[in-house]
């Protein structure tokens, strides 16, 4: 099938297409049983349209599943540009791209095999435990390859593995029981070994073995890589892009201080193995490292191509199918580009997470929150605790669960006082993320009434 040609028939105006093409592997784990095993394959093409009008342009987008489709969806695409209203832009051109690492081979040959072998591993180490039973488990491996073709003549195309984990574990005695159910995306296998990720879960959940709610006061508190990623990504990849300066809407300024000297943050698309990591963005642009935070000095913002044109800047290979909570990673192609982050890297500092602690005379280490989605624009948000641990006197004590965390992104990152020295890829509701431990000073923490 000749898809430019298919395209250029339809729309006879700028397009892109962004193709999909994946094998996913699906393991469910019930107990100690394996509960199913599934297999599929899937394929999806998103269609944007750009179409010139007198006032700027329109832009029209749609997706499908089917090859068959594609002339009919690119027409649906091109009636939705004549009734949309944007500023004027054109699509990238080929140029050279970066080498980056995103490929697990142990997961593109044997898809199946390593998901199996992660699953009995996984229910080994569990099966011992007497107060901890796993009641849910799921092992997910994927190989994705991605293409970019446009009106332009540009056409490229990368792979890339990923494995998700999840699991659900019970606490505790039938009459006071409770759950721990983390979850995470990596790259590779060797990025969420079993032999450390699972005992390291399994620690966690021994913590609310004994448990009571939070007190309610501000307080010293310790927020896991996965809750630094949820609070921070949000907040920070919004007012750092081109589409909060157009909105006049962002809180950042060349220059400015923004946050404490301790927090250095780059907007890394190349970051080995990253959740993000691309040669080229959704658009087709090459994707780079930009500087977004240098010790507490906001220094650049990050533009995809519409933004980018608006402003009069570059790209920056910031033009991401992704808003919010995500899409799975082999489902992209149904969204169309946004001005969003790829990896948001944060700067480890010189601690490791034990001193962090023991600089601690009363606080909490919140390991796991509900959906905290701070608000974009004011960044504010509200949150249950569902695993964290007291800290008294430089020692984790008695496991917590209940109560809510609450305060404003750019508001906590003033409030920094310690950032561990190790950072993980690391993925919560929010997707792409390297980070650490990071400590934080008169965080407000709300028990019951």
């Amino acid at each position: 099938m000749n898809i430019p040609t298919i395209l250029d028939q339809a729309t006879q105006t700028q397009w892109e297409i962004f193709i999909q093409r994946s094998r996913r592997t699906d393991i469910q784990l019930r107990q100690s049983k394996l509960e199913a095993l599934i297999d599929q394959e899937n394929s999806g093409y998103g269609i944007r349209i750009i179409a010139p009008r007198a006032d700027g342009a329109g832009v029209g987008f749609a997706s499908c599943n089917s090859e068959k489709e594609i002339a009919s969806t690119a027409t649906k695409a091109y009636d939705l540009a004549k009734v949309n209203r944007s500023p004027s832009f054109s699509l990238p051109k080929r140029t050279k791209l970066p080498r980056v690492q995103t490929v697990d081979p142990k997961i593109w040959r044997d898809q199946s095999g390593t998901a199996e072998d992660y699953a009995e591993a996984a229910q080994a180490l569990i099966s011992d435990e007497k107060e901890i039973s796993l009641t849910f488990g799921k092992v997910r491996t994927y190989a994705v390859e991605n293409e970019v073709i446009n009106s332009n003549g540009l056409s490229y195309s990368s792979k890339g593995t990923y494995v998700y984990l999840e699991m659900t574990f019970k606490i505790g005695t039938r009459s006071n029981p409770t759950e721990y159910w983390p979850n995470r995306y990596a790259r590779r296998i060797s990025d969420v070994d079993p032999e450390k990720i699972v005992p390291q879960w399994m620690g966690i959940a021994k913590s609310c073995l004994r448990r009571h709610p939070p007190r309610t006061k501000e307080t010293a508190v310790i927020f896991s890589p996965a809750v630094v990623c949820d609070t921070f990504l949000p907040a920070i990849g919004f007012h750092a892009s081109g589409e909060a300066v157009k909105q006049n809407l962002s809180q950042f300024e060349k220059g400015g201080k923004v946050a404490s000297e301790d927090l250095t943050v780059v907007d890394d698309g190349l970051y080995p193995f990253g959740l993000r990591t691309n040669p080229f963005d959704d658009e087709g642009h090459p994707q780079q490292r930009t500087k977004l935070l240098q010790n507490g000095v906001f220094r650049n913002y990050i533009y995809d191509r519409l933004n980018a044109q608006t402003l009069g800047f570059h790209p920056t290979g910031n033009g991401i199918r992704a808003r919010g909570f995500p899409v799975d990673v082999d489902e992209r192609y149904q969204l169309p580009p946004s001005n969003a982050p790829t990896n948001l890297s944060i700067k480890p500092g010189t601690k490791s997470l034990e001193d962090l602690i023991k600089d601690v005379k009363e606080g909490i280490i919140i390991y796991q929150c509900a959906w905290i989605n701070p608000d974009e624009i004011t960044t504010r948000f509200g949150s249950e605790i569902r695993n964290a641990q007291e800290i008294v006197n430089g020692e984790l004590g008695t496991g917590i669960v209940g109560g809510t965390l609450s305060g404003a992104t750019l508001d906590l990152i003033h409030k920094i006082s310690g950032i561990s020295n190790r950072a993980e890829i690391v993925s919560g509701y929010s997707f792409g993320c390297v980070a650490p431990y990071i400590r934080f000073e008169g965080v407000q923490i709300s028990g019951p009434a």
